[in-house]
């Protein structure tokens, strides 16, 4: 398993971004371009980048909704770090009461892959080599390698 830095453990992680706004809309544009455009001079692979993107997009989405009830007078804190051999680590995390990960349901199997909410865990669950929860479900930590 995974620790706060990296892969089993892990050293030498540098911090890329680190940026805490308003729980808002435009707070996930921000972000979500931030992080673009480093990944960008990394020069990751473009569906590498498509991946990261759209897994932080979807988690900073819940941490918007669900961890803060879409109050803007809160704040969402995204981390990014990347060590030299190209592997990444994203952190969201809201002042939310959290939730239990196991709790949300199989897209696949409750309201579908075609529902209108219900998608976002799953998603980056797929789009993400490693996820994990902490602090009971306020923060999501992502890996790719």
């Amino acid at each position: 398993m995974a620790d706060e830095f990296g892969a089993g453990g892990s050293s030498g992680f540098t911090e890329l971004l680190n940026l805490s706004l308003p729980a808002s809309s435009e707070s996930i544009a921000t972000i979500t371009g931030a992080i673009s455009e480093i990944l960008e001079r990394l020069d990751l692979p473009e569906q590498k980048r498509f991946e990261i993107d759209l897994a932080v997009q979807e988690a900073l989405a819940n941490a918007v909704v669900h961890g803060c009830d879409g109050d803007p007078s809160k704040t969402i804190t995204c981390r990014l770090n990347g060590d030299p051999k190209g592997r990444l680590v994203i952190s969201v995390t809201d002042p939310g009461p959290g939730f239990r990960p196991e709790s949300v349901p199989d897209p696949k199997r409750a309201e579908g892959l075609y529902g209108d909410h219900g998608r976002g865990v799953y998603l980056i669950r797929q789009l993400m080599d490693e996820v994990q929860f902490e602090h009971g479900g306020a923060e999501i930590k992502m890996w790719k390698y």
